[in-house]
């Protein structure tokens, strides 16, 4: 089976680890085992997208939704996160206990409404099964990147971060337009004239 690089790209910039590290940031800063918080939420955020792929689909029938409708509600989405990503935002610091950030990180920073709607279409598209080496695969590198930021935590420059976040928000409004164009053109050719 070959990976779909794309995909994997894709999907990586939707789960955008770098805006996950303000929380991170805040965390070790209270002196919490930010290993363990970044470790533990990617597991439950992977554990969601799993659920996410192999169920999302079936809520479409159950609604009624068609998955056009489904891509340009998900590409509005996208976009409004894209946009929130690259405007500046106050500082997180009010991080206690760590169950809780394992479940902010998880979800919504790396499971949120854009990584559902993306998965969502992607399993209805090419089929959940075939999704799930590639899927396992972004959550890698997701864990990978916050396994090397809490070693490089005390020499991190949050500037540097803030930016890189920045430029993944624009890739995040690049993929929105996308899917906000395709739905639409699938909806204006499918609609009577």
């Amino acid at each position: 089976m070959l990976l779909d690089t794309a995909f994997i790209l894709q999907s990586f910039v939707l789960l955008n680890p770098l805006s996950s590290f303000p929380v991170l940031m805040a965390a070790y800063k209270k002196k919490l085992n930010v290993r363990q918080i970044a470790i533990r939420a990617s597991i439950v955020a992977f554990l969601i997208a799993l659920l996410i792929l192999f169920f999302g689909p079936q809520l479409f029938g159950l609604y009624g939704i068609s998955t056009d409708a489904f891509r340009i509600a998900g590409g509005a989405v996208l976009f409004l996160l894209g946009l929130d990503t690259v405007r500046p935002k106050p500082k997180r610091e009010d991080v206690d206990e760590v169950d809780s950030l394992v479940a902010i990180i998880a979800t919504p920073l790396l499971t949120g409404p854009a990584v559902i709607s993306f998965l969502t279409i992607k399993a209805i598209e090419q089929g959940a099964p075939s999704l799930v080496v590639d899927v396992s695969v972004a959550f890698g590198i997701v864990g990978i990147v916050f396994f090397l930021f809490s070693l490089a935590l005390p020499r991190v420059n949050e500037k540097v971060i803030e930016i890189l976040s920045k430029v993944m928000g624009l890739f995040l409004m690049a993929i929105a337009i996308e899917m906000l164009a395709k739905g639409t053109r699938a909806l204006l050719l499918s609609s009577p004239a």
